[in-house]
């Protein structure tokens, strides 16, 4: 019943997995660009929060992110919590290893950092906006509060933001329409968002510009450690448990157990498709 579509995000998983082998720098640009991607989404959600009713704000404030995977989606790029989801399907269907899928995480990983950093750099050397001007005071308090949390509560924060961004690029993934792509990675981003789970890629940007402003005294680089350490692993259980796991282990129980047992398939793949451009 959906071994399409675990098919098609298991080889996805395992030509990520090639490409970090045979050009890491490439896949880096490509994970620098999403944590970028992913900021925009940021700088506009804090804009508009700033100035919108209290009572409406987490709901537009969901309806606006919803522009940032957008543009991961449609623009391409390497994504750490949507690698949460295609690289375990790579593992479970043997079509990449353990250690390949460790290294794509942990290259999505940096690249998105790096990307975040070098967006709020920009942004603030171009003044910081609403972030750190008239909207600083919500922007900090929000930070604040992200570096506050508890433990427990960052990593549950960060399954269910994850399972629900996995939840929009699986279905985003399961029809060909443009259209109906957009509309369905409005929702559960909407969701997440007005909810208040936790994103690690958004936090890089978040507390990347927190940092460089004129920021309180307690939001500081280890709080900013803290929350990224829950979130993230609460990002990877909410990809690989809650969306491959699960879809997985219902393909399984249904008796379809058809899988390429290497990568070397995917070597020959890539090279065809390369030489048909």
């Amino acid at each position: 019943m959906y071994q399409d579509s675990i098919t098609s995000f298991a080889e996805s998983g395992a030509h990520k997995a090639l490409v970090v082998r045979t050009q890491p720098f490439a896949f880096l640009i490509g994970a620098a660009m999403a944590g970028a991607y992913i900021g925009f989404g940021d700088i506009l959600m804090f804009t508009v929060a700033a100035h919108v009713d209290p009572a409406w704000m987490h709901l537009v404030m969901g309806v606006v992110f919803s522009s940032a995977l957008t543009i991961v989606v449609f623009a391409g790029s390497e994504l750490f919590t949507g690698t949460a989801m295609y690289m375990p399907l790579a593992v479970l269907t043997r079509r990449a290893r353990i250690s390949d899928m460790l290294f794509v995480w942990c290259s999505a990983w940096m690249g998105n950092l790096i990307g975040a950093v070098i967006l709020a750099g920009l942004f603030h050397m171009a003044g910081g906006g609403v972030l750190l001007g008239d909207g600083s005071q919500s922007f900090f308090a929000a930070v604040s509060a992200k570096m506050s949390a508890g433990s427990l509560a960052l990593f549950a924060r960060g399954i269910l933001c994850n399972w629900l961004v996995c939840l929009a690029i699986w279905m985003a993934g399961r029809t060909d329409n443009a259209a109906a792509k957009i509309m369905l990675i409005f929702w559960p981003i909407t969701i997440f968002v007005a909810a208040g789970y936790e994103h690690s890629v958004a936090n890089m940007f978040t507390f990347a510009m927190a940092l460089m402003g004129d920021h309180p005294e307690n939001i500081t680089l280890a709080g900013a450690a803290h929350n990224m350490v829950w979130v993230t692993l609460g990002n990877l259980v909410g990809g690989a448990v809650f969306m491959a796991l699960g879809y997985w282990a219902q393909f399984r129980s249904s008796g379809h157990v058809s899988f390429v047992p290497t990568t070397a398939a995917v070597r020959v793949k890539v090279s065809a498709d390369r030489s048909r451009k």
